[in-house]
């Protein structure tokens, strides 16, 4: 690690920084269109760029049959880790010199090697290493969560229709804002956020998602555009619906100075640097001259669209009670549009939905959701919270785990006590649901549905199940019923499922059914097993698709209040 301080210490922070959010911008740019081929020949780009004659021909001896997009050099995980040694090393004051900008190129280049061999040392390969088969897994999802959460970003044809849905139609629905107050001692999620922030909701993510699209415009490494890698704020409003006011109130909310950067930066003492990104998350344009701004990461822009609503109220909440009200809030919405993807789905397969059924005889809410087909009972627990920042990025197990299990795992034991009151083979102590029959149940298909987007790290549904499965060991079942193990599902492989569903006629309960047999220690990765049917995500769902092009349409208005706006005919990827 010194030898690659000292290597950016020599460079000037301003060319440095114009440099490493330059090959980000492009390598995520090629991330995002979903096509190795792009990705290999950015990476291909990018090493011609910033590798001199030295560092290429090592390269090349060290690896000389891999391909690029096998074996690639830049990442966003190790261009974010040189853009943190620049910010807290490099000389903030000379200007950038295009007279030197191929010994920056080349420095930058040389760095981003090093860093690789730094984010996977000797010492973390070794600690992989001890301990029991279980042990070992738990280290490596510890090691491995950050870095997966950084490389596999939300999707931005995702968070749109999902912003959609839970700011503008559930949270202008009575009856849902009604229930989430009910459990928020009356917190009004729309009310605080305009009130704290200075701006609506609707119109915040607007703007937001506007400095994204401008961004991409410059990043795609074959035709790069400089006059889009750069945000000037007083021209960029132009003859747009943004007004200068509501852009300076958003740019308070999403950018950093340097000197304020670096001094966030320098207080991080209990997570991972090479790990931990979140200064960068929650403010990611950057200024370097008091004015113009860079994008520091294209997916964390993209990201405001959706957590980041929530992040941005939460910093200006001035108590703990506030604070968390708006966790309880957001937990509840995340709840009602799990429940407004599947109440309303499509399917060929008979596949029924039942939200929030009450135990029969009682006032009280049972599970948070079924989903019936045939003879297979699929009960639904949803959990809207987030890990820790010292969970997510301490690459500690010990961290990780607790956090789960305080704030997950409890949905497995709610799952295995609810699934053993309905099947249980005691009639005395059986219960029954208010609505939904489970009389010719022959298979129980238990899930667990995420928000956290970081919790589509692989082995955590492994080891969500074990604790399942050990909470389901006291329960005697009634004869004739199967009990299958626990499925983890993230928010945006549900929403993957329903395009699907309704796109194709997918017939999810019998994938998910299949893999429950197949692999019932849930050690495969829950999109890529589905990927294995040919008739997966071919086809987007109609009525996520209607959403889409509902707030693209009032998107285009406000952006472009005096034209004439027609929404493309666009095919949707639902993977």
């Amino acid at each position: 690690m010194d030898e690659l301080v000292e290597i950016m210490r020599g460079i000037p922070l301003k060319h440095a920084v114009n440099v490493i959010l330059a090959m980000n911008l492009f390598v995520r740019f090629s991330m995002q269109t979903n096509k190795r081929v792009n990705f290999g020949k950015t990476q291909e780009l990018l090493s011609a760029w910033h590798l001199d004659d030295e560092a290429f021909g090592l390269l090349k001896a060290r690896f000389p049959l891999a391909r690029c997009e096998d074996r690639p050099i830049f990442l966003p995980h190790n261009t974010l880790a040189i853009l943190r040694i620049a910010i807290a090393n490099c000389d903030p004051l000379p200007e950038p010199d295009e007279s030197d900008d191929a010994r920056v190129r080349y420095a930058v280049g040389r760095a981003c090697l090093m860093m690789n061999d730094l984010l996977f040392t000797p010492a973390d390969q070794a600690s992989l290493t001890i301990g029991t088969e279980a042990e070992r897994r738990v280290a490596l999802m510890a090691h491995a969560i950050g870095g997966f959460e950084l490389t596999n970003p939300t999707r931005p044809d995702h968070l749109m229709p999902r912003f959609q849905i839970m700011f503008r139609v559930l949270l202008n629905d009575p009856n849902v804002r009604s229930r989430i107050a009910q459990g928020c001692r009356q917190f009004d999620f729309l009310r605080e956020f305009e009130s704290r922030v200075g701006i609506s909701v609707e119109r915040w993510v607007f703007v937001v998602f506007s400095i994204w699209a401008y961004f991409l415009n410059g990043a795609n490494p074959n035709e790069p555009r400089s006059d889009f890698m750069l945000i000037n704020p007083s021209v960029f409003c132009g003859e747009s619906g943004i007004t200068q006011e509501e852009f300076g109130t958003v740019l308070g909310t999403l950018s950093f100075g340097i000197s304020d950067l670096r001094a966030s930066l320098i207080t991080e003492a209990a997570t991972d640097p090479r790990l931990d990104f979140v200064a960068f998350r929650s403010k990611p344009l950057l200024c370097l001259d008091g004015e113009r701004l860079h994008p520091v990461d294209l997916s964390f822009i993209a990201d405001k669209c959706h957590t980041g609503v929530q992040w941005t109220l939460h910093d200006l909440l001035p108590s703990p009670k506030l604070r968390q009200d708006l966790f309880n809030a957001w937990g509840a919405l995340f709840e009602e549009y799990v429940h407004w993807l599947l109440t309303g789905i499509q399917s060929k397969s008979g596949m029924q939905y039942f939200p929030r059924p009450n135990w029969k005889g009682m006032e009280d809410e049972a599970l948070d959701g079924v989903l019936l087909q045939g003879d297979v009972f699929t009960p639904l627990e949803c959990k809207g919270g987030f890990l820790s920042k010292e969970a997510r990025y301490s690459g500690n197990p010990t961290l990780l785990l607790a956090d789960i299990d305080k704030k997950f795992a409890i949905g497995c034991d709610q799952l295995a006590q609810k699934i053993g009151s309905l099947f249980a083979d005691d009639k005395d102590t059986k219960k029954e649901l208010d609505g939904v029959s489970t009389a010719g149940v022959r298979v129980v298909l238990p899930i667990l549905v995420l928000q956290d987007h970081i919790l589509r790290v692989p082995l955590l549904n492994w080891y969500l199940n074990r604790r399942f499965q050990a909470k389901m060991r006291p329960h005697t079942t009634r004869a004739g019923v199967s009990i299958r193990p626990l499925t983890v599902i993230c928010v945006q492989d549900l929403e993957s499922a329903v395009h699907t569903i309704e796109g194709d006629g997918f017939d999810l309960i019998y994938a998910i059914h299949n893999r429950a047999i197949t692999d019932p220690n849930m050690l495969s990765i829950l999109g890529d097993f589905l990927r294995c049917f040919t008739n997966y995500g071919r086809s987007p769902s109609p009525r996520i698709v209607n959403v889409l092009k509902t707030v693209q349409s009032d998107l285009s208005r406000y952006l472009f209040p005096d034209q004439v706006h027609v929404v493309p005919q666009r095919s949707t990827d639902p993977m």
